[in-house]
């Protein structure tokens, strides 16, 4: 592991190094102006959250149609320990149906389990993209009280990151 000196502003959004004196993250855009930075910093080139979430063991997702019914999703969710499936529709992501979604939106609601799980989906969920970092990824799930995530690679669904596969890599990496 390399380290070198030079004056830089992390991002505090998404993890990115940016030079000292840009006004945004190269990366998210987030604004800052505002962040103080030391004469000079230490920075490490490699570090355990700068790495990309393709080193973590990601979840297969079960995917269903927007079309395809509640009932359908529910019972893609039952046998699956991630407790969501993700919406798929022309082979984009279209959305997500969290057991979250059932409780929220469904369960109170007859009738409701031969109505298209479109109705009841979050839209447009935030994405990962395979090459995100993990401090990215973990800003992005507490930051929106996300519990799954899916991911993609050129718009197409490879996987999705649960808090579980986070611990999991956490305690794999720092208590094996």
């Amino acid at each position: 592991m390399s380290n070198d000196l030079r004056n830089i502003v992390v991002c505090p959004s998404c993890g990115t190094e940016n030079i000292e004196g840009n006004d945004a993250c190269e990366r998210c855009t987030m604004n800052l102006s505002s962040i103080d930075v030391p004469e000079s910093v230490q920075v490490v080139s490699e570090s355990d959250l700068n790495i990309s979430i393709s080193a973590v063991r990601m979840t297969r997702p079960r995917t269903v149609a927007p079309t395809d019914t509640v009932r359908d999703a529910v019972l893609a969710m039952k046998d699956d320990p991630t407790g969501a499936v993700v919406v798929v529709d022309a082979g984009k992501v279209a959305g997500i149906f969290t057991d979250r979604d059932v409780l929220k939106k469904a369960a109170a609601r007859p009738g409701v389990l031969d109505e298209p799980v479109g109705a009841y989906m979050t839209p447009d969920p935030v994405v990962l993209r395979e090459d995100d970092t993990m401090a990215f990824a973990l800003n992005k799930m507490g930051d929106g009280g996300f519990r799954h995530i899916p991911v993609v690679r050129d718009g197409e669904l490879v996987g999705m990151i649960t808090v579980r596969d986070i611990m999991s890599w956490v305690l794999g990496r720092y208590f094996d």
